[in-house]
């Protein structure tokens, strides 16, 4: 007999019964079907009640032999429903037994009474018991998560700067203290009962009238209105109200979130200065940098000049905090703020990149200048005497110094060049200034001598080959967050090239090259077994860690490519539940029938599937229809500037709700600051990836149960 549910762990099996050859044979009945058992043999009714007791003791089961001397049935049956009423007790009965009986132990909380030679009801009784256990244990769990995930909503709702309100047949049955606020009532007492027509002005009465009787009777597509609204001294403001199913307490009622337009343009202004400013520091934050690095990408050459950049490290800042506390570190942050501030030129731009980084754009595009500007920044942070930690622990910094020519067109490629000419500094010991040149960084990594000559595609790709060979990648992980309460930890698999010194190289600066020379294959195929090694090792710690990891076009058109992530998981003895595969959109349009067939094949051994960089070309829906898709991950421009850009909210709620439609989970990737997670968790994306949640790392530790 084969079981629809196999178990991930064997069956613990509690036998009341006095026979130890009875008890093996009941466990053979399980194994035969499929079924592992941990058997756990009583006859003593003490004993017995102990441990029923025990909270440490994990039982899915419970045969009763029906000729146990020391423990009557009754006895047996009112100890398990007492302290473990949820475990089915099957009474397996070893002679002759009246219907009577039957029925007595069954109204006492059996499950079954099943004549010993009958091994084959035995089996069918047990296997039938042991999934309806499963299935009350796995309700219970969504039950508690559903719980969780409520109470979180609420909590965001009653914490949002949105107006948000809830009513049910026109009358209000629940408001956010912002939409107290707005509307000048104290508490929610002042609203209970209210209609929602009171708070509209009076001219405005007839259209919101036919607008709510269209939309109770599903007539009315439109979910937003414009109108004038009327708060508690009479006063209007002109006002855009948003329409949404949503239940309270299992009862169907409909949300509206209203935004003041009279107010919009200050209020515009106030959250780009708080969505654009560290507030720490002062100083503009990553957001608002990059921005100033694409304006300037964009321009034309005539219009531009060349500029250089200083990526700082503040090199001992962890150490600070974790010894002279958290307040200090961030005290010293403020005075290197001022520090930095002190060498700003005119037209220059610093802003605090990251936890522990600083970016200085100078209007100084000479090498010269500008590794002279980082020497009197790193002079000045040892000068100076530090008012919040004095001379006990003296912060120093590693500086690197990339160039941004008026041909770049990359701005992520300037950071990443100061990146790794900053970690260079950092690994030599710290407290020293460093250049980023692409012509030695290349010749250096692909081991080649003569540092300072170009690097051509064929030496490039060699060093791609090499990396592939002796192991000289490296893997970095990035969390991705439920807003929905599920305690998987899922972590996006970042890829990184490293050189002869074991800097990293970001995959933008080699991927080209690999897809030229065909090399995806193989650098997929690395990066999978290394997964799913680290996977294993994850999973023996009892961590339910699943892994995103993208496939290239070249593995969707490899014909070999399914049978090997078999082998893989095979050879590491590794479940396909555990990973997740992702494509970009534009190569499931290019291979639209080959992906199908892998992604066929990919679910039947338990992958999940995604796609990514989704929702920017037309006519997504028909890829969510003919795909076997569990996760949709949006395009990250749907994330910039969401808070303040209501176009793109207005993109991503329906591109949500057509992934909703579907049955499918929503991720939105880089998400970078707080003020964009109100705005997803309205919108109903069901998953979060950015740096607000954290920047990719070698380390596995992110604790999701603080989020």
């Amino acid at each position: 007999m084969n079981s629809a549910i196999q178990p991930d762990e064997a069956i613990n099996l509690l036998v009341i019964d006095e026979s130890l050859s009875d008890t093996d044979a009941f466990s053979t009945v399980l194994r035969n079907v499929g079924y592992p058992t941990h058997p756990t043999r009583i006859d003593d009714p003490e004993q017995l009640e102990e441990y029923l007791q025990s909270e440490e003791e994990e039982i899915d089961m419970i045969f009763y032999g029906s000729d146990t001397r020391n423990i009557e049935a009754k006895q047996a049956l009112a100890l398990a429903q007492q302290h473990r009423a949820e475990v089915p007790l099957i009474v397996i009965a070893k002679g002759e037994q009246s219907s009577g009986m039957q029925f007595d132990a069954m109204r006492q909380g059996a499950k079954d009474v099943i004549a010993a030679k009958e091994k084959e009801h035995l089996a069918f009784a047990a296997v039938r018991e042991y999934q309806a256990l499963r299935n009350a244990r796995k309700l219970k769990d969504l039950q508690r998560q559903l719980s969780e995930a409520e109470a979180r909503c609420t909590l965001l709702v009653e914490n949002s700067r949105d107006a948000i309100a809830y009513i049910h047949e026109g009358m209000y049955i629940h408001a956010n203290k912002s939409y107290l606020d707005m509307f000048g009532y104290v508490d929610m007492d002042d609203l209970m009962g209210m209609p929602i027509m009171d708070m509209v002005a009076p001219g405005d009465h007839k259209e919101f009238k036919a607008f709510l009787r269209a939309l109770s009777n599903g007539k009315n597509p439109a979910k937003n209105l414009e109108l004038h609204c009327r708060a508690s001294d009479d006063s209007t403001f002109d006002a855009r109200l948003e329409f949404s199913p949503a239940s309270i307490d299992g009862e169907p009622c409909t949300q509206i979130i209203i935004h003041n337009r009279s107010d919009s343009k200050e209020l515009e202004k106030k959250l780009r200065q708080l969505t654009s400013t560290d507030s720490l520091t002062g100083l503009p934050n990553r957001d608002s940098f990059m921005d100033r690095l694409h304006e300037l990408a964009e321009l034309p050459e005539s219009s531009r000049k060349p500029m250089s950049m200083l990526y700082i490290l503040v090199d001992n800042l962890q150490e600070i905090r974790s010894k002279a506390g958290v307040a200090a570190g961030d005290a010293v942050l403020q005075e290197l703020t001022e520090i930095f501030s002190a060498e700003v030129s005119e037209g220059d731009l610093l802003a605090r990149f990251g936890e522990h980084t600083f970016t200085l754009l100078s209007t100084t595009g000479r090498m010269e200048s500008a590794r002279e500007l980082a020497e009197k920044v790193r002079n000045a942070v040892d000068d100076h005497l530090y008012q919040s930690v004095g001379q006990a622990f003296q912060p120093t910094v590693s500086v690197g110094i990339s160039s941004f020519s008026i041909k770049s067109k990359d701005p992520q490629a300037l950071i990443n060049q100061g990146y790794n000419a900053c970690s260079s500094a950092h690994s030599d010991g710290g407290n020293r200034v460093a250049v980023y040149d692409a012509a030695q960084a290349l010749a250096a990594s692909s081991g080649k001598e003569g540092a300072g000559q170009d690097i051509d595609d064929n030496q490039m790709r060699e060093m791609i080959e090499y990396a592939i060979d002796h192991d000289k990648f490296k893997l970095v992980y990035q969390p991705l967050v439920s807003l929905e309460g599920d305690s998987r930890e899922n972590y996006q698999v970042l890829l990184r090239l490293l050189d002869n010194k074991d800097q990293e190289i970001f995959p933008e600066n080699f991927l080209r090259y690999a897809e030229q020379g065909n090399l995806m294959n193989g650098v997929d195929r690395w990066v999978i077994s290394h997964a799913v090694g680290e996977l294993v090792k994850q999973r023996k710690e009892q961590r339910k860690v699943v892994f995103f990891v993208t496939l290239s076009a070249q593995s969707l058109t490899d014909d070999t490519f399914l049978l090997w992530v078999c082998d893989c998981l095979r050879d590491n003895e590794a479940r396909g539940a555990w990973i997740t595969f992702q494509v970009h959109e534009e190569d499931l349009r290019a291979h639209t029938q080959q992906a199908k067939k892998l992604m066929e094949g990919l679910k039947k051994i338990g992958c999940q599937l995604a796609v990514d960089r989704f929702g920017r070309l037309p006519k997504y829906e028909t890829l969510l229809k003919h795909l076997p898709l569990d996760y949709v991950k949006m395009d990250k421009y749907f994330a910039k500037g969401l808070a303040t850009d209501q176009k793109r909210q207005d993109e991503l709620s329906t591109l949500a709700n057509a992934v909703r439609e579907f049955e499918m989970k929503s991720v939105a990737v880089g998400v970078e600051d707080a003020n964009s997670l109100a705005v997803l968790w309205t919108i109903g994306v069901h998953y979060i990836q950015g740096y607000y949640l954290q920047e990719p790392s070698e380390n596995i530790n992110f604790d999701f149960s603080s989020f």
